[in-house]
């Protein structure tokens, strides 16, 4: 899989979901535009960042045990990496992005305090008016949860104010049903459903087809038979 784009126009919501979904290992090259930042994929994962000069260093290492001793980074502090150089930017909506799938050898477990799903609520929270519309569209669209949605949020660790818009759906309320029933402000409400969309914790509701009620032979009869008398 490769996957390239800009940033303003396809959102870090979309690019983590893509990455839980395909659970490859790659790395995924982000150029803003103070600084070029490789973040290193480990199986749908987001394990580690780092700036870099030079975009052909990063595929000079293959190995990232050795990249990482290399570098003199202890793997207990990996996290703090993308603290500083991911979370930090995810309101940046200039700057474009590739994904190389492979190149990176994984040989020892990596620690995970930034799982794909908690990172996908995180960049939810810093979408646009704009990004948001490109999903939550129709404020008379209906969600349901997915059956395993509980299993989708244990990692995503939800605020309160998410949790709130999740117990709302409920197959039967609309968006502009959960905007008022939650208190909450509009744009909260539809950044955590794109968010939760992006967990596939829920889905779209089909909108059931109605049948068109079918004249009976009873009532042409006597339509029939009214025409005759006119």
């Amino acid at each position: 899989m490769a996957l390239t784009g800009d940033l303003s126009t396809f959102s870090f919501v979309d690019i983590f979901q893509i990455l839980a979904r395909d659970k490859r290992s790659g790395i995924l090259l982000v150029e803003w535009q103070d600084m070029t930042v490789a973040y290193y994929v480990k199986e749908g994962e987001i394990v580690f960042a780092r700036p870099v000069d030079r975009v052909f260093r990063v595929y000079a290492e293959r190995d990232f045990d050795n990249l990482i001793e290399k570098l003199r980074i202890s793997k207990k502090n990996l996290p703090k990496t993308i603290e500083r150089f991911l979370i930090t930017k995810l309101g940046s909506k200039e700057g474009v992005f590739s994904f190389t799938p492979g190149f990176i050898r994984y040989n020892s477990d990596i620690p995970v305090d930034y799982p794909i799903e908690k990172l996908i609520m995180i960049a939810s929270r810093t979408l646009t008016p704009e990004e948001v519309e490109r999903k939550i569209s129709d404020e008379l669209l209906t969600f349901e949860k997915s059956q395993d949605y509980m299993e989708k949020i244990r990692k995503a660790e939800l605020t309160r104010d998410e949790e709130k818009v999740l117990m709302l759906v409920d197959g039967e309320k609309s968006v502009i049903d959960i905007r008022r029933t939650s208190g909450l402000d509009n744009l909260t409400v539809d950044r955590t459903l794109y968010g939760l969309l992006a967990l596939s914790a829920i889905k779209r509701k089909k909108r059931e087809k109605r049948h068109k009620p079918s004249i009976t032979l009873e009532l042409l009869a006597k339509i029939i038979e009214r025409i005759k008398e006119l």
